[in-house]
């Protein structure tokens, strides 16, 4: 199968830069809905709160109880500005990862085509690939951004050289990777699902318009359905890890400093396995999935805005190209 991500008219270097640019796209479409995520996802549910936090009187164990009533509660406490809080860590994480994960991903596509490995596969293992490497490459700034959301008027850290300073001083270079591994293994499987999803859909598209059925000039809608829908499809996936990955990243010496302050401690379960475990126990099998809704409606428009923008990004690269112009020279780092 023909890959719809890579084109043999770009570098990877350029498939990089186009990986970035929809990054840089998407975070800005897409913040509001992240922060109120993020919030509903370290919240611990009612039942948490009775089993974990006796002292706190139960009328004020939640703070955020839908996704309407966080909008509102951040407005009304933070302003406008309080729905892109971390946003600044954010775009650093949207672009690095959204390069690197391109980047990768032209390379493994090219590699296992050189070992005509499974076509069908191809996109799912190179898709987890690209996820896991460009996840190891930026996690720093997707620790920052997630401490950076849960930030209320009273501030943790002022900027984001007092926050590298801060959490070095105080927890060390491992303070920048808590939460790495379920990171990874969320990550992981999301990405391969999600390329694995877009790719698929994009031949189907391109199936269905070889038979006249749609129009060509449509595909722009086509690139945001099968993003929104690849997006929704892997988002729910491994939204469980996901939550895992939020309440591990926020551990710490401030776990109490957050806009929040009942985010449970799991400084003796801080494994994966062991997070997921005392998160059942405590709050039941459902509260695994805290903030889906929400998740998902971030899903939806950001795989839209995602590989919209990343198209968009490589037909104005190859037009360049063509008017003879060479935008980033050819690579030759793990060329195959």
């Amino acid at each position: 199968m023909t890959s719809h991500v890579t084109s043999s008219q770009l570098n990877a270097a350029e498939i990089a830069l186009s990986g970035g640019i929809a990054g840089f796209a998407t975070r800005f479409a897409i913040s509001p809905l992240d922060v109120v995520k993020i919030r509903l996802q370290v919240q611990p549910s009612l039942q948490a709160h009775r089993n974990l936090l006796p002292s706190i009187p139960t009328k004020h164990a939640l703070k955020y109880s839908s996704i309407g009533q966080t909008f509102k509660t951040i407005i009304a406490e933070e302003g406008l500005r309080g729905l892109f809080k971390g946003n600044v860590s954010a775009q650093y994480l949207y672009i690095t990862y959204g390069a690197s994960q391109f980047y990768v991903y032209h390379h493994v596509d090219s590699f296992l085509n050189r070992l005509q490995f499974y076509p069908s596969f191809k996109p799912f293992v190179s898709g987890l690939l690209a996820g896991g490497i460009a996840t190891a490459m930026t996690y720093p700034f997707d620790l920052l951004r997630t401490r950076f959301a849960l930030q209320g008027n009273n501030k943790v850290y002022r900027s984001i050289p007092h926050a590298v300073s801060d959490i070095y001083e105080k927890e060390g270079i491992r303070g920048f990777y808590r939460g790495l591994g379920s990171s990874i293994v969320q990550i992981m499987p999301y990405m391969g699902l999600m390329f694995y999803t877009y790719e698929g859909l994009c031949t189907l598209t391109k199936t269905i318009a070889g038979k006249n059925m749609i129009r060509d000039d449509y595909k722009r809608l086509n690139d945001m359905t099968c993003g929104a829908l690849a997006g929704i499809v892997s988002k729910t996936g491994v939204f469980p890890l996901d939550l895992v990955r939020k309440r591990l990243q926020v551990q710490g010496p401030h776990i109490n400093n957050y806009v929040i302050t009942s985010i449970p401690d799991y400084a003796h379960h801080n494994s994966l396995i062991g997070c997921m475990k005392k998160i059942v126990r405590t709050e039941g099998v459902w509260a695994l999935y805290k903030g889906l809704t929400p998740g998902l409606l971030k899903a939806g428009p950001s795989g839209a805005v995602y590989f919209l923008v990343f198209e968009w990004s490589k037909d104005c690269l190859i037009a360049i190209k063509k008017s003879g112009f060479q935008i980033i020279p050819e690579d030759s780092f793990l060329k195959y």
